[in-house]
């Protein structure tokens, strides 16, 4: 089984039913939308589609609603692409026409405190470059000094700009409303920048119909977000390393330590954490990825990375299946060697304030690797539970029982968890047949021992209980109700956090 999740972004390549149930049986959990493209009604069709996907594949799989944020973007290009010379002049003014070789048009709070004669401006990925020439209150005009091809609403950074944006401005309201009733799972957040951000985001969920359901990734993309990193994971669900645009915010040679770190204190956090961007971009026109792409993948996984992304490799190009099976393969291959002695010990000593849990699930970890045990089973409401268990990257896999959906679909970001459907209360004997009966379908169900976690001994209780199952216990059933379902003990357990 693969313990580390596949998260595919949804394009033109793959906006079919046909092709998004392709990408869910060659390994994608998850799906992200990215809302800086397309309109209203082309969101929502995609939404629609990728749910249809899911009931027609028989998984149950994550939706992220990425809004766009404060980022900068360029307009439309006539054509779709414009190829910028070095030596060229290039002009960003206020027009909605479609842009050319000479101009594009740029939204901008202000042009004339945007920039300054001699600040350089950074295009797309940062792969092509501008310095300004001169400024004025309607455009800016800049001449290139690294050029390149650029599509139409690519990125644009003004690493010397001081400029007023909101983490969630009325576009991405719009959007994220968007997403919340089409049956979104998390919202993702661009350009975070502390706590706040998170917390008025979450603020402005809760008040929606259906609004507290949907989970929240702080996407790290700024310099500032790294120190104040803490703050972001003790609010947010999971963070996204978004490589992109923090590998123009910091310096490029310290990316690969940086993404290291957030990683680390992610996993210490007991959050889920994504790698994003360029994971395997060769394969926007090639069936294999490269060796340096191969390694890459396998680095992040690792360093213990609960999930890595596909972006434009599975949303515009040419072998958005072939992508994911090689995540899958490279995924598999590597993961076996991930050490998570280290990894334990941090996460022991994790924020104050979670020590009980954090104990109940080390518990239930050192328990399942004394025993040889088969899975870990959690009962779940929030998946809280299973986080925490996951956090200690047990060897065998986390087995969640939950009876919400958005709960199991929340779960298919984290790393080694099966989210699978149980009723919401059960008694300790019958919890622990039910244990017994849904690992029995699973692959790694081999009739070993199951660890097994409760809240005990009254309803609203923490996780606060593990036990060890035998399977040779309850039988295999063949005619009329299961043991388990027989059983009618005093002893009364809840579902966990």
């Amino acid at each position: 089984m693969r313990r580390t999740k596949i998260l595919a972004t949804v394009g033109p390549a793959t906006s079919t039913v046909a092709l998004q149930v392709e990408l869910i049986r060659a390994g994608a959990d998850a799906f992200r939308l990215n809302f800086s493209h397309g309109t209203d009604e082309e969101h929502r069709t995609t939404l629609r589609r990728l749910r249809a996907a899911e009931r027609q594949s028989g998984r149950e799989v994550a939706i992220v609603a990425d809004v766009q944020g404060p980022k900068l973007r360029i307009g439309d290009l006539l054509g779709g692409s414009v190829t910028l010379a070095r030596g060229h002049r290039w002009t960003l003014d206020r027009s909605r026409a479609p842009g050319d070789v000479d101009r594009v048009g740029v939204e901008l709070p202000s042009f004339a405190t945007a920039a300054r004669p001699g600040d350089p401006v950074l295009l797309g990925d940062g792969n092509v470059e501008l310095v300004v020439r001169s400024a004025s209150s309607t455009a800016i005009s800049t001449e290139v000094t690294s050029g390149g091809t650029l599509r139409s609403h690519a990125g644009l950074f003004l690493p010397r700009a001081h400029l007023s944006t909101s983490v969630l401005g009325p576009k991405d309201r719009r959007d994220a409303q968007i997403g919340v009733e089409e049956g979104a799972d998390f919202l993702a957040l661009s350009f975070v920048r502390d706590a706040r951000d998170v917390e008025g985001a979450r603020r402005w969920l809760d008040a929606l119909p259906d609004g507290k359901r949907v989970g929240l990734i702080a996407k790290i993309e700024r310099a500032e977000a790294l120190e104040q990193i803490e703050g972001i994971l003790a609010v947010a669900d999971g963070i996204m390393v978004a490589r992109g645009d923090l590998g123009i915010e910091v310096p490029l040679e310290r990316l690969a330590l940086e993404q290291k770190s957030l990683v680390r204190r992610a996993n210490v956090a007991g959050r889920f954490v994504i790698v994003a961007t360029q994971m395997l971009l060769s394969m926007l026109s090639s069936p294999r990825p490269t060796r340096a792409e191969a390694t890459d993948v396998a680095n992040a996984v690792l360093d213990g990375a609960d999930a890595v992304m596909l972006s434009e490799e599975s949303a515009v190009g040419q072998y958005p299946v072939e992508s994911v099976r090689w995540l899958d393969r490279i995924a598999l291959a590597t993961e076996p060697a991930l050490d998570p002695t280290a990894l334990r010990a941090r996460v022991a000593s994790g924020p104050a304030g979670t020590s009980g849990e954090r104990s109940v699930a080390a518990a239930a970890v050192e328990l399942a690797e004394r025993s040889g045990a088969d899975a870990i089973v959690t009962p779940t409401h929030s998946g809280r539970t299973a986080r925490l268990v996951a956090a200690f990257r047990p060897a065998c896999p986390v087995l969640a029982l939950s009876s919400l959906a958005e709960t199991r679909r929340r779960l298919a970001l984290v790393n080694g968890v099966v989210a699978r459907e149980n009723p919401p209360h059960r008694r300790l004997d019958e919890l622990r047949g039910l244990a017994v009966e849904v690992s029995r379908r699973e692959p790694f169900g081999q009739e070993g021992p199951l660890v097994l976690t409760a809240g005990y001994p009254v309803e609203g209780r923490p996780t606060n209980l593990v036990t060890v199952v035998d399977p040779r216990e309850f039988p295999r059933a063949t005619k009329g109700p299961s043991r388990a379902r027989r059983a009618r003990g005093r002893v009364r357990a809840t579902v966990g956090r």
